[in-house]
């Protein structure tokens, strides 16, 4: 499912370790793919990631430094 709704993200060492989103917060059991984009001037990089039972693509805008929480899977 499509999302589109920022987030906080927790990093620690270069890797995210939790997604507050909607109140809750999700602890990031796995991460999957992370691959980097440039629209522009504008780098991204974009993480797939499973927490608790969520698949979350999430997308982090180097320019402002702003999290997007781009699409979300329940049932992992």
């Amino acid at each position: 499912m499509t999302i589109d709704e920022k987030v906080t993200v927790g990093m620690v060492n270069d890797s995210p370790k939790y997604v507050l989103w909607k109140g809750r917060n999700h602890t990031i059991t796995q991460i999957g793919l992370h691959h980097v984009f440039r629209e522009g001037k504008i780098l991204y990089h974009i993480f797939s990631v499973v927490a608790d039972t969520l698949f979350m693509r999430l997308k982090f805008d180097t320019e402002s430094l702003h999290w997007t929480l781009e699409e979300t899977e329940s049932g992992f």
